[in-house]
C-alpha cells in the first residue's frame, strides 16, 4: 500500500451543485511546487553532496535505474538523526505563487494530491503546508532515532502514473478531469495520466508531453483561465 497521508474529512468527490472541470490536480513535489531537493539537502548534513550527486547523474545518464539510485542515494544518508531529517522536511521553500495557485484551485473544488520521491517526513511538511488532500511518498526506516539508510518505496516514477489512475478510480474523476503538474522527465508516467498537463520550471525538458511549459504560476493560472477549466468568475481580480 501507498504512504498517504489524506485530511480525515476528505471522503468522497467533490460537490457536484456546480460544474467543475478540474476535480483534480497532483503535483510532483520537488522543483515544481517548492525549491528544496530533499536527499540533496539532507546530504549536505553530512558532506555527503558530492556522492549524492554522483548518484544523481548517474541516473539521468542511464547507468542505473531510479530506484536502485534512491536506494544508494538514501544509504549514504545513514546516521542522520530522525530529529534532522524532520528540521530539514520543516523548511520547505514554496515557489513564488505555488500556494497561492493551489489554493486558487481549491476554490474551484479540486482536489490536490502530492507525490514525493522523498521521505514521509518532507510529505507530511508539504501536506500541512499546501493544505493539500493528500500526499504519498516514500519510508525512511528509523531504529533508535537515527536512519538506518534502509527504505521502502511507494513512489517511483513508474508509481507516480499508477497512483494518479488509483485516485481517479477511488473519487470517480475522468482522465479529461484530472491536471497533472511536474518538472521533469521523471515524471512523465504522472502527466500521461492526466488530461491536461502542464510543467513547471522543465526548462523545455518536457515540451513533448505537456500542453503548457511556465516557470510562473500566475502565468499557469492566466493559461487554464483561457483553456476553460476555470470560469473568469473563478480566477480571481488579477486574471
Amino acid at each position: 500500500m501507498s504512504n498517504v497521508r489524506e485530511r480525515p474529512h476528505i471522503t468522497a468527490v467533490v460537490s457536484r451543485d456546480r460544474e467543475v472541470w478540474l476535480k483534480l490536480v497532483v503535483f510532483d513535489l520537488e522543483n515544481t511546487l517548492i525549491f528544496n531537493e530533499f536527499l540533496p539537502e539532507l546530504a549536505a548534513l553530512i558532506g555527503k553532496e558530492a556522492e549524492v550527486a554522483a548518484i544523481t547523474q548517474a541516473g539521468i545518464d542511464g547507468h542505473i535505474d531510479w530506484e536502485e539510485g534512491f536506494r544508494m542515494r538514501a544509504e549514504r544518508l545513514r546516521g542522520l538523526t530522525q530529529a534532522q531529517i524532520l528540521r530539514a522536511a520543516r523548511e520547505l521553500r514554496p515557489m513564488p505563487g505555488a500556494r497561492e495557485f493551489v489554493s486558487w484551485l481549491q476554490d474551484g473544488s479540486s482536489k490536490v494530491v502530492l507525490v514525493t520521491g522523498g521521505p514521509r517526513e518532507v510529505a507530511e511538511s508539504a501536506l500541512a503546508l499546501f493544505d493539500a488532500d493528500a500526499a504519498f511518498s516514500n519510508e525512511f526506516h528509523y531504529e533508535d532515532g537515527v536512519f538506518t539508510g534502509a527504505v521502502t518505496i511507494h513512489v517511483s516514477p513508474r508509481r507516480k502514473g499508477e497512483i494518479v489512475r488509483e485516485l481517479a478510480a477511488k473519487w470517480g474523476i475522468r482522465k479529461e478531469e484530472i491536471l497533472a503538474v511536474g518538472d521533469g522527465m521523471m515524471d512523465v508516467p504522472l502527466l500521461t495520466e492526466a488530461g491536461t498537463r502542464l510543467a513547471i520550471n522543465s526548462h523545455g525538458k518536457l515540451k513533448e508531453h505537456v500542453d503548457f511549459e511556465t516557470s510562473d504560476f500566475h502565468e499557469a493560472r492566466r493559461w487554464l483561465v483561457r483553456q476553460g477549466g476555470i470560469s473568469p468568475l473563478e480566477s480571481g481580480a488579477n486574471d
